[in-house]
Protein backbone atom coordinates (compact mmCIF):
# COMPACT_ATOMS: atom_id res chain seq x y z
CA UNK A 1 0.00 0.00 0.00
CA UNK A 2 1.64 3.46 -1.07
CA UNK A 3 0.54 4.93 2.19
CA UNK A 4 2.06 2.79 4.13
CA UNK A 5 5.51 1.86 2.04
CA UNK A 6 7.60 4.29 4.55
CA UNK A 7 6.51 2.10 7.77
CA UNK A 8 6.46 -0.66 6.02
CA UNK A 9 10.43 -0.45 4.52
CA UNK A 10 11.24 0.76 8.02
CA UNK A 11 9.89 -2.48 9.81
CA UNK A 12 11.38 -4.69 6.74
CA UNK A 13 14.60 -3.38 7.29
CA UNK A 14 14.30 -4.21 11.07
CA UNK A 15 15.14 -0.70 11.78
CA UNK A 16 11.75 0.58 12.68
CA UNK A 17 12.78 0.41 16.64
CA UNK A 18 16.13 1.97 16.64
CA UNK A 19 16.67 4.50 18.52
CA UNK A 20 17.61 6.81 15.22
CA UNK A 21 14.26 5.94 13.82
CA UNK A 22 12.43 6.68 17.19
CA UNK A 23 14.35 9.84 17.32
CA UNK A 24 13.63 10.71 13.32
CA UNK A 25 9.84 10.34 14.43
CA UNK A 26 9.83 12.35 17.50
CA UNK A 27 9.00 15.86 17.75
CA UNK A 28 10.67 18.65 20.02
CA UNK A 29 7.43 19.02 21.72
CA UNK A 30 7.20 15.82 22.86
CA UNK A 31 10.81 14.73 23.83
CA UNK A 32 14.33 16.18 23.70
CA UNK A 33 15.82 13.15 21.57
CA UNK A 34 13.75 14.42 18.94
CA UNK A 35 14.28 14.80 15.02
CA UNK A 36 16.56 18.02 14.88
CA UNK A 37 19.97 16.80 14.60
CA UNK A 38 19.00 13.84 12.06
CA UNK A 39 17.28 16.72 10.14
CA UNK A 40 20.22 18.57 9.68
CA UNK A 41 22.15 14.92 8.50
CA UNK A 42 19.28 14.03 6.55
CA UNK A 43 19.37 17.34 4.34
CA UNK A 44 23.08 16.55 3.49
CA UNK A 45 22.52 13.35 2.46
CA UNK A 46 19.80 14.26 0.86
CA UNK A 47 21.07 17.41 -1.57
CA UNK A 48 24.50 14.77 -2.05
CA UNK A 49 22.42 11.93 -3.57
CA UNK A 50 20.04 14.20 -5.33
CA UNK A 51 22.75 16.24 -6.77
CA UNK A 52 24.46 13.28 -8.13
CA UNK A 53 21.41 11.75 -10.06
CA UNK A 54 21.03 15.04 -11.72
CA UNK A 55 24.65 15.94 -12.35
CA UNK A 56 24.88 11.89 -13.76
CA UNK A 57 21.40 12.81 -15.90
CA UNK A 58 21.45 16.28 -17.00
CA UNK A 59 24.86 16.24 -18.26
CA UNK A 60 23.83 18.89 -21.25
CA UNK A 61 22.55 21.10 -18.59
CA UNK A 62 24.45 24.07 -17.67
CA UNK A 63 25.09 24.65 -13.60
CA UNK A 64 22.81 27.47 -13.04
CA UNK A 65 19.74 24.92 -14.30
CA UNK A 66 20.95 22.08 -12.32
CA UNK A 67 20.99 24.24 -8.90
CA UNK A 68 17.13 25.07 -9.67
CA UNK A 69 16.15 21.78 -10.17
CA UNK A 70 18.51 20.15 -7.37
CA UNK A 71 16.74 23.63 -5.25
CA UNK A 72 13.02 22.05 -6.35
CA UNK A 73 13.57 18.57 -5.68
CA UNK A 74 15.02 19.55 -1.98
CA UNK A 75 12.22 21.96 -1.21
CA UNK A 76 9.83 22.26 1.68
CA UNK A 77 7.18 21.86 -1.21
CA UNK A 78 8.25 18.74 -2.71
CA UNK A 79 9.08 16.98 0.87
CA UNK A 80 5.60 18.17 2.18
CA UNK A 81 4.37 16.71 -0.94
CA UNK A 82 6.19 13.31 -0.17
CA UNK A 83 5.66 13.33 3.66
CA UNK A 84 1.90 13.83 3.04
CA UNK A 85 1.67 10.97 0.13
CA UNK A 86 3.40 8.34 2.92
CA UNK A 87 1.18 9.80 5.59
CA UNK A 88 4.05 10.64 8.07
CA UNK A 89 1.61 12.59 10.15
CA UNK A 90 0.80 8.87 11.48
CA UNK A 91 3.93 7.76 12.61
CA UNK A 92 4.77 11.04 14.26
CA UNK A 93 5.08 11.47 18.34
CA UNK A 94 3.83 15.34 19.27
CA UNK A 95 2.74 16.69 22.45
CA UNK A 96 -0.64 17.45 23.59
CA UNK A 97 -0.06 21.17 22.54
CA UNK A 98 0.21 20.20 18.64
CA UNK A 99 -2.77 18.78 17.24
CA UNK A 100 -2.17 16.43 14.17
CA UNK A 101 -4.69 18.44 12.36
CA UNK A 102 -2.49 21.27 12.37
CA UNK A 103 0.57 19.28 11.69
CA UNK A 104 -0.93 17.74 8.57
CA UNK A 105 -0.75 20.93 6.77
CA UNK A 106 2.49 22.19 8.45
CA UNK A 107 5.26 22.28 5.49
CA UNK A 108 8.13 22.55 7.98
CA UNK A 109 7.53 20.35 10.48
CA UNK A 110 6.23 17.48 7.71
CA UNK A 111 9.37 18.21 5.50
CA UNK A 112 11.60 18.25 8.33
CA UNK A 113 10.86 15.08 9.48
CA UNK A 114 11.10 13.59 6.27
CA UNK A 115 14.70 15.00 5.96
CA UNK A 116 15.05 13.29 9.51
CA UNK A 117 13.87 9.86 8.20
CA UNK A 118 16.43 10.04 5.38
CA UNK A 119 19.14 10.46 8.27
CA UNK A 120 18.30 7.75 10.04
CA UNK A 121 18.13 5.55 6.82
CA UNK A 122 21.93 6.74 5.85
CA UNK A 123 23.15 5.92 9.79
CA UNK A 124 21.28 2.34 9.86
CA UNK A 125 21.78 0.77 6.32
CA UNK A 126 24.64 3.05 4.75
CA UNK A 127 24.58 4.71 1.71
CA UNK A 128 23.47 2.90 -1.38
CA UNK A 129 20.78 1.44 0.48
CA UNK A 130 19.80 5.48 1.76
CA UNK A 131 20.01 6.18 -2.10
CA UNK A 132 17.23 3.51 -3.09
CA UNK A 133 14.95 4.64 -0.71
CA UNK A 134 15.28 8.23 -2.18
CA UNK A 135 14.90 7.26 -5.29
CA UNK A 136 11.69 5.43 -4.19
CA UNK A 137 9.77 8.22 -2.66
CA UNK A 138 11.01 10.22 -5.17
CA UNK A 139 9.75 8.40 -8.38
CA UNK A 140 7.07 10.45 -9.04
CA UNK A 141 8.50 13.78 -8.74
CA UNK A 142 11.63 12.90 -10.62
CA UNK A 143 8.79 11.22 -13.61
CA UNK A 144 7.49 14.15 -13.42
CA UNK A 145 10.78 16.76 -13.67
CA UNK A 146 10.44 16.80 -17.46
CA UNK A 147 7.13 18.33 -17.14
CA UNK A 148 8.36 21.88 -15.09
CA UNK A 149 9.56 24.22 -16.42
CA UNK A 150 10.24 27.37 -13.83
CA UNK A 151 10.54 25.07 -10.88
CA UNK A 152 8.60 27.49 -9.27
CA UNK A 153 11.58 30.11 -9.05
CA UNK A 154 9.39 33.26 -9.55
CA UNK A 155 11.88 35.22 -7.93
CA UNK A 156 14.63 34.70 -10.37
CA UNK A 157 11.78 35.18 -13.21
CA UNK A 158 10.63 38.59 -11.66
CA UNK A 159 14.13 39.72 -11.22
CA UNK A 160 14.99 39.33 -15.09
CA UNK A 161 11.79 40.68 -15.93
CA UNK A 162 12.58 43.90 -13.80
CA UNK A 163 15.79 44.18 -15.35
CA UNK A 164 14.98 43.77 -18.57
CA UNK A 165 12.26 46.22 -18.47
CA UNK A 166 12.77 48.87 -16.00
CA UNK A 167 16.19 48.22 -15.02
CA UNK A 168 16.19 48.00 -11.35
CA UNK A 169 16.04 44.82 -9.01
CA UNK A 170 13.21 44.20 -6.77
CA UNK A 171 13.09 44.82 -3.37
CA UNK A 172 11.24 42.41 -0.64
CA UNK A 173 10.09 43.56 3.26
CA UNK A 174 8.50 41.48 5.63
CA UNK A 175 6.06 43.70 6.79
CA UNK A 176 4.57 41.24 9.68
CA UNK A 177 4.24 37.89 11.38
CA UNK A 178 1.24 36.04 12.71
CA UNK A 179 0.53 32.87 14.89
CA UNK A 180 2.80 30.31 17.12
CA UNK A 181 6.26 29.34 17.15
CA UNK A 182 5.31 26.23 15.37
CA UNK A 183 2.91 27.31 13.17
CA UNK A 184 3.78 31.04 12.08
CA UNK A 185 3.17 32.67 9.16
CA UNK A 186 5.33 35.22 7.07
CA UNK A 187 3.80 38.58 5.34
CA UNK A 188 6.11 40.05 2.61
CA UNK A 189 5.39 42.56 0.20
CA UNK A 190 8.24 42.98 -3.25
CA UNK A 191 8.38 46.71 -4.58
CA UNK A 192 9.98 48.88 -7.06
CA UNK A 193 10.87 52.49 -6.64
CA UNK A 194 8.61 51.66 -3.06
CA UNK A 195 5.88 51.27 -4.94
CA UNK A 196 4.12 47.88 -3.69
CA UNK A 197 3.86 45.46 -7.14
CA UNK A 198 3.16 42.39 -4.92
CA UNK A 199 1.91 39.99 -1.76
CA UNK A 200 2.89 37.11 -0.52
CA UNK A 201 1.97 35.22 2.38
CA UNK A 202 4.41 31.58 3.77
CA UNK A 203 5.64 29.35 6.86
CA UNK A 204 9.22 30.67 5.72
CA UNK A 205 10.25 34.31 4.52
CA UNK A 206 11.59 32.67 1.30
CA UNK A 207 8.10 31.09 1.04
CA UNK A 208 6.34 34.31 1.21
CA UNK A 209 9.15 36.29 -1.42
CA UNK A 210 8.22 33.38 -3.61
CA UNK A 211 4.58 34.33 -3.33
CA UNK A 212 4.97 37.80 -3.56
CA UNK A 213 7.19 37.15 -6.62
CA UNK A 214 4.59 35.50 -8.12
CA UNK A 215 1.88 37.39 -7.38
CA UNK A 216 3.69 40.63 -9.10
CA UNK A 217 4.09 38.42 -11.95
CA UNK A 218 0.64 38.02 -12.29
CA UNK A 219 0.40 41.54 -12.61
CA UNK A 220 3.04 43.02 -15.18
Amino acid sequence: MVKKYIEEYLKKNLIYDSSEVKRALTHSSYDINNYEKLEFLGDAVLGLVINEFIYEKMKEMKVGELAKIKSYLVSREVLFRIGTKYNIIKLLKTGQALKKKEIKKNKKIISDVMEAIVGAVYIKLGLQKVKEFIFEIYKDELKNLNKKKDFDDYKSKLQIKFLENYGVLPEYSLIKTEGEEHKKIFYVNVKMNNKVMGKGKGMTIKEAEQMAAKDCLKKL
